[in-house]
Parts: structure tokens; C-alpha cells; sequence
């Protein structure tokens, strides 16, 4: 299923990311160094890779799609084709890792941690899946890479203090909860996929009872 092949995507990517991840933190002075460099590195490589995530996935979705019977004719292909499905999801992630900068050259990290947060609120909650799932939906409107940066911050910012005191074993600790936080963040875009398959299908189900 193209989810699936998708989804493999993701697990390779995460796997490179924790290897750089661990290099981050050992060559980092401090945790604020840390995080600051996990949450630009993390979020610039997710933002640039999704958008090829979602080509490959709207690819074999629309092919499937185009398959069907209902579909053989070029009236209702055309319509198909006017719904925009991948400009729309492109347009609701604005899939560009300058925006971080943009949004930075603004506002420091701790308000796009209150941006992330004003995020969640929309949708009532915290979780990173769940604001994805704003963006798509219209709720909320910041770039892809704000709100994975906003969830690095979230998720690593218990590692700010300790980090600096006792600094070999709380390396350690930083560490362990980084690659905890990465876990949880990649099973949040696993979900993602998902939810884009899923809104994909709806819009292509509400479409066919027209036709």
C-alpha cells in the first residue's frame, strides 16, 4: 500500500536522524546549544523530506484513484483533477525549511514555543500529530517546519537545566530523553501519513456521490 511504502520512508529517516541527533548533543557546550541545534536540524530535515513523502504518496494514491471505473471517463477524471488534492496539502504545510529562519528573524525560541502551543489550543491539544492534522484541516496556519521546531522545544525542554551541572552523567540523560522524544515524534508522523490518506479518501468519496 502506498501508506505503507511511505511509512518505510519515515522509519529510514528517523534511523539517520537519531544517529545525528546523539552527534549534536556530544559536541554540544550546553543543553541550550543542544536543543537549539536538534530543534533547527530536526525540523529542516523533516520539512524537506516530507514534501517528497507527499508526492510519492498523492502519486500512488491518485493512480489508484484514476484506476477506477467511475473514473475511465475523461469528464470525470477532469474533476478529479480540479479538486487540487496535492496543491491543497502542499498549500496546508507550506513545505519551505526557510520559513524557520523567517520566523526566527521575529521571534525568538520561546515564542515559537508559544506558537506551538497557540497551535494546540486550536485543536485541543499538545500533540504534534493533532496540530498536523489543524494545518490540514484549516484550524491552523504556520509552516510545517515552526510546528516540528515548536515540538522539539516542547519535547527537549525538560533537559535544560541538568544538563549543565553534572555534564557526563546528564549527557547521558539528555540524550536518553532526545531519542524518547524521537520515537514519539516519529510514531506521530506515521500517524500523519494516515491521516492524509484518510483525508485524501474523503475528498475523492465526497466527489464520486456527485458524478
Amino acid at each position: 500500500m502506498s501508506n505503507e511504502k511511505v511509512k518505510g520512508l519515515i522509519e529510514n529517516l528517523f534511523n539517520e536522524i537519531r544517529e545525528e541527533v546523539s552527534d549534536l548533543i556530544r559536541v554540544s557546550h550546553d543543553s541550550t546549544v543542544a536543543t537549539e541545534s536538534i530543534m533547527e536540524y530536526v525540523s529542516g530535515k523533516i520539512t524537506a523530506s516530507s514534501k517528497g513523502y507527499i508526492t510519492t504518496l498523492y502519486s500512488e494514491l491518485s493512480k489508484a484513484t484514476l484506476a477506477e471505473p467511475i473514473f475511465e471517463s475523461d469528464v470525470n477524471a477532469n474533476k478529479f483533477y480540479d479538486l487540487e488534492l496535492k496543491q491543497k496539502i502542499y498549500r496546508a504545510y507550506q513545505f519551505d525549511v526557510s520559513d524557520l529562519s523567517a520566523y526566527k528573524k521575529g521571534i525568538t525560541s520561546k515564542e515559537i514555543n508559544v506558537v506551538y502551543a497557540t497551535a494546540g489550543a486550536a485543536v485541543g491539544g499538545a500533540a504534534v500529530g493533532g496540530i498536523l492534522l489543524g494545518a490540514l484541516s484549516g484550524v491552523v496556519h504556520i509552516p510545517l517546519v515552526v510546528i516540528i521546531a515548536g515540538a522539539v522545544l516542547v519535547g527537549l525542554g525538560g533537559g535544560y537545566t541538568a544538563y549543565k551541572t553534572v555534564p557526563a552523567k546528564n549527557i547521558a540523560n539528555y540524550t536518553d530523553g532526545a531519542l524518547s522524544f524521537l520515537d514519539d515524534l516519529e510514531d506521530e508522523l506515521l500517524n500523519w501519513v494516515d491521516s492524509i490518506v484518510d483525508y485524501y479518501n474523503q475528498q475523492v468519496e465526497e466527489l464520486k456521490k456527485t458524478l
